[in-house]
């Protein structure tokens, strides 16, 4: 991009900006922020120098091979021609000890030479979420807090309303964003008004100036944007739940918080839950293969963080995550773990934990870690107290300390509530779920349709609610599913007054939690909570009621 101001000569660039962490601002501490491999290699010139009188490092060179592409030996292969081509790209980058950063500006493949442990997480988020225009967004990419850790890319060239993208306020976490800038003073706009484009992440796309002076005025203008505005009204929930990349240093003070509760003596909320690819075999599996910090795996047949404590408690502390992420546990279908119903899922993957460090609130789910905002967590706790707090409209009987599976629950449960039926374990395969989705539990007598989980822990339970969402989204839109569901609801009764014309409309979530007489929000892990509130948003939107009912033991 460039633009003009007296004359043709540009006076803006489009480059990506970094900011600098853990870097101290003088030469030597820019140096530092350089991956070695770079800064050592004789082939790469590496300069301190000044910007104005602010204290700089350049570095620049060719990145790729010096000889011939990979594709050639196959090239020549096929046709017998020796193609002689490498692959090189040119690189640069700056690092500026400029208030406000440090700072890195890089050119082509210059990203190469930042030391990933040195950028700042969601720098570019940041600045964006503050100066964007809410009403121009061209792109987002988001991770959806759900079971299935999905990623979902939008693109709108033209630009339009953060609202036309549909984000869930509560359940997503924004990783990118393009879109227009607003009304933001800077080199490229000075002397002539215009809009430009940005696009931000842990980096900022944005036009610079590219004289001293009009740099050093573009990063200042940016320092000031971040530290004393407040986000777009519209994009502030951005700012309130972020996933951390591996290379943050809070993620390494984390996990060495995470590995020291891998202990029975700890007291951290920590605790086994169900990954994303496990879910379908959820109902079949009668054994499980533990394979921790041992050449052999071992069967059990009750799964619970008890299971993976035995065998990572005697190691040592630095070697415990080592060993989950190298064992794994699996399904089975049989009592004696012979025949696999899942493949083998990375260990750490079953994990759930929360932790806090340095006043903030962190979660691990699905193998990653998670910052939640306060305003994000005071929000999610005030709305489901409201919902835990609603009265109950099917009275769900006490958990009989007989009753060992959820299906003995299930089917007395059913009996004691007049005109319910018991459907658990009786799926419904459809054109739009070849697989087969659980439509309910129990169907009440006025339809309503039940969900009954009884967890060890909080931590499978965002299974629970991601279930009753698909399930009542299918049944409200497929008519295919309705007359499936009715097919099972008479292989029980003759009697139950299900429609297939009629659309569901409540959804009652019953929740036991062993060694937890009463089940409350705190019972929740965050990350329940968030897929609970996600789950609750959803429906209402769709005009279904929804209850959550603790189920006393």
């Amino acid at each position: 991009m460039t633009n003009h101001a007296g004359g043709s000569k540009s006076v803006a660039r489009r480059s990506t900006l970094y900011r600098l962490i853990d870097t101290e601002a003088n030469s030597d501490g820019l140096k530092e922020a350089l991956v070695d491999y770079y800064a050592e290699d004789s082939s790469f010139t590496v300069e301190s120098t000044k910007i104005a009188t602010v204290p700089a490092v350049t570095i620049w060179g060719i990145v790729g091979k010096k000889d011939r592409a990979d594709w050639c030996a196959t090239f020549k292969s096929l046709t017998g021609i020796d193609a002689k081509v490498a692959n090189a790209a040119s690189a640069g980058a700056i690092l500026i000890a400029a208030p406000g950063g440090p700072y890195a500006i890089t050119y082509g493949m210059g990203h190469l030479f930042i030391d990933a442990a040195k950028i700042d997480p969601g720098f570019g988020l940041a600045f964006s979420i503050r100066s964007i225009e809410p009403t121009e967004i061209r792109q987002i990419t988001r991770n959806i807090l759900d079971s299935r850790a999905r990623v979902d890319r939008s693109t709108v060239p033209g630009g339009q309303s953060i609202r036309g993208f549909g984000i869930e306020h509560y359940g997503e976490v924004v990783s990118r964003l393009a879109g227009t800038l607003g009304s933001i003073q800077m080199t490229f706009n000075r002397s002539t008004p215009r809009k430009v484009s940005i696009a931000a992440a842990d980096s900022l796309k944005i036009p610079l100036g590219v004289k001293p002076a009009d740099l050093l005025g573009d990063l200042q203008e940016i320092t000031r944007i971040i530290q004393t505005a407040s986000p777009v009204p519209e994009l502030g929930f951005i700012d309130q739940i972020r996933g951390l990349k591996s290379s943050n240093k809070v993620v390494r003070q984390l996990e060495d918080q995470l590995a020291r509760a891998l202990t029975h003596t700890n007291t951290a909320p920590i605790a086994l839950t169900l990954p994303a690819e496990c879910e379908e075999y959820e109902h079949t599996a009668h054994s499980y293969r533990i394979k921790l910090a041992s050449d052999r795996f071992e069967v059990v047949d009750e799964l619970d963080i008890s299971a993976v404590l035995d065998r990572v408690t005697p190691l040592a502390v630095s070697d415990r995550l080592d060993a989950l992420r190298s064992g794994y546990i699996q399904m089975c279908s049989d009592s004696e773990g012979r025949e696999k119903a899942s493949r083998q899922v990375k260990a750490h993957k079953w994990l759930a934990f929360e932790a806090s460090l340095n006043s903030g609130h962190f979660f691990y789910h699905q193998g990653k870690w998670f910052e939640v905002g306060d305003n994000y967590l005071d929000f999610l706790r005030k709305r489901l107290d409201e919902v835990f707090s609603r009265p109950a409209s099917i009275p769900l009987p006490k958990w009989d300390s007989t009753w060992t599976e959820e299906e003995d629950y299930n089917r007395e449960a059913a009996q004691l509530i007049s005109g319910a039926v018991c459907l658990d374990r009786k799926k419904i395969h459809t054109s739009q779920h070849p697989y087969g989705i659980e439509a309910c539990d129990i169907i009440g007598p006025n339809n309503e349709l039940i969900h009954i989980k009884r967890a060890s822990s909080s931590g499978p339970l965002s299974h629970l609610f991601m279930q009753g969402w698909v399930s009542m989204e299918a049944l409200r839109s497929d008519r295919e599913a309705r007359e499936k569901l009715l097919t099972r609801i008479r292989e029980r009764s003759s009697t139950h007054p299900y429609n297939p014309d009629f659309k569901p409309k409540k959804l009652i979530y019953g929740i036991a939690i062993k060694r937890d007489a009463t089940v409350t929000r705190k019972s929740l892990f965050t990350f329940s909570q968030v897929a609970l509130m996600r789950a609750i948003n959803a429906l209402e939107n769709a005009d279904v009621d929804v209850e959550v009912i603790p189920i006393p033991q």
